[in-house]
């Protein structure tokens, strides 16, 4: 893997159970990390090795000039802000999650400066703050890049800055449980490497050039108009579809297809992106070569979380003895799991972006709706002159011409010439064949 990941909390109190020399290590820890010590220890482990202890989580964190300073999402932390933080933090009842994020050799390459390790957090750990249902805007995170180690790391730490969450008495108090769930922190391991993975811009340019061919489809239809009686029967259908879409699509609100209340109009709009796709060439082969990438993504993501052992037995995690369990077989060092043992309910990475471009067809085609409205209120608004009888009668027609040829349109799709679709979806259906033939061999191949 290209990258591990750690992560621990230390809570504004000690446990209740805690006693004694436990009390005190735990309050130093505390104290460690809200910075607020003047001196204290803290034995911090890196892939089971121990590193040098600090006087304080400062020192830690800047570990006097062998790193770049501190960071968050957002660049350099300077120090106003520093000291900012550090007023903060002495006050903060939140707990403290605190952490790791360690590159192989290869990976470490691109990590030689802040900027790159900005850009990486930015893009993946908010998700994962999410994830692990947190509010990002109420989270103070600070990291720093460490190039000490054979292998460079990003150490990382955050709190509350406000309590949020409501107890069973309705008061605002901070997050009491510290745990953060397996699935957020495997999805977040899983989400980093594809993020690191040398062949994801292979992913986002055939998803990019598929949605540049439905917005070019798009854009031709809003020129040369939606209706057409010379078209073919898939532009007909896709018509007649929009057509009654657009009756079903809600007056006033946000037409996003994630948007909520479109639940129940989602199948509708896949159904009029797949007559889109296969109403053009273009368009088709950018899809097709789309569901090839989504394939691969696939198998990749599998791999990852066998290789990083995310195995799931009914939606729970599986321990390392449940793992020994199912591979009883010799020695398990450096050993993936079986594929059978990942669930991808749970490690979503995959399902996530399949979604992400399936809602991206949907507001092309909702984009596509809202130019049929648009222009037809335009049309229907349009100010004219009192005299000018002859624009008014074209008007007329025309919206009458419109929504005869519609009605012309159901009523014949089932007349129309049953070879002509035949031939029609046998071209379709090979297409699909021949890129699922091209899936499995990518399949056997790895």
């Amino acid at each position: 893997m290209k990258a591990i990941f750690n992560i621990g909390y230390t809570t504004a109190t000690p446990p209740a159970s805690y006693t004694g020399e436990r009390r005190a290590d735990y309050i130093a820890e505390r104290n460690f990390y809200n910075l607020t010590a003047d001196y204290n220890y803290f034995t911090y482990t890196l892939n089971g090795q121990k590193v040098s202890k600090n006087a304080n989580a400062e020192h830690y964190f800047t570990r006097e000039g062998t790193n770049t300073g501190l960071f968050n999402m957002d660049g350099a932390i300077d120090e106003e802000k520093k000291n900012e933080l550090k007023a903060r933090l002495k006050d903060t009842e939140s707990t403290i999650w605190h952490g790791f994020i360690s590159f192989d050799d290869e990976t470490s390459r691109g990590f030689t400066n802040q900027e790159n390790c900005v850009k990486f957090m930015r893009q993946t750990f908010g998700s994962f703050l999410e994830r692990a249902g947190f509010k990002k805007s109420n989270i103070e995170l600070y990291c720093s890049l460490h190039e000490d180690t054979e292998h460079r790391h990003i150490h990382f730490a955050f709190f509350e800055r406000e309590p949020l969450r409501l107890d069973k008495n309705g008061n605002l108090g901070f997050t009491r449980r510290g745990k953060i769930s397996p699935v957020a922190i495997d999805n977040y391991l899983v989400s980093a490497n594809m993020h690191l993975s040398e062949h994801g811009a292979e992913y986002y340019t055939a998803r990019d050039k598929a949605i540049t061919e439905l917005n070019r489809l798009r854009e031709t239809r809003a020129r040369t108009g939606f209706i057409d009686s010379r078209a073919s029967t898939a532009s007909l259908m896709l018509n007649v579809e929009l057509n009654r879409l657009i009756a079903k699509l809600p007056k006033t609100g946000r037409l996003q297809y994630n948007a909520q209340g479109m639940e129940k109009l989602r199948p509708d709009i896949d159904k009029i992106a797949e007559l889109l796709i296969r109403s053009d060439a273009r368009a088709f082969g950018a899809h097709g070569q789309m569901l090839k990438e989504l394939a691969r993504v696939e198998n990749e993501v599998k791999q990852l979380s066998a290789d990083g052992r995310l195995g799931y037995i009914n939606g729970k995690r599986m321990t390392a003895a449940d793992i020994a369990a199912a591979m009883d077989d010799g020695p398990m060092r450096n050993k993936s799991i079986p594929l059978s043992l990942i669930d991808m309910r749970n490690v979503d990475y995959f399902e996530r972006l399949r979604n992400d471009y399936k809602a991206r067809l949907g507001n092309v085609v909702l984009s596509m709706c809202k130019d049929i409205r648009h222009s037809e209120m335009h049309e229907n608004r349009r100010v004219m002159r009192v005299n000018d009888i002859h624009r008014k009668i074209r008007a007329k027609h025309q919206r009458r011409y419109r929504k005869d040829l519609l009605h012309e349109t159901q009523s014949a799709i089932g007349a129309i010439c049953h070879q002509e679709r035949a031939n029609f979806l046998k071209s379709v259906q090979q297409h699909e064949r021949d890129i699922e033939f091209e899936k499995l061999q990518g399949n056997t191949a790895v």
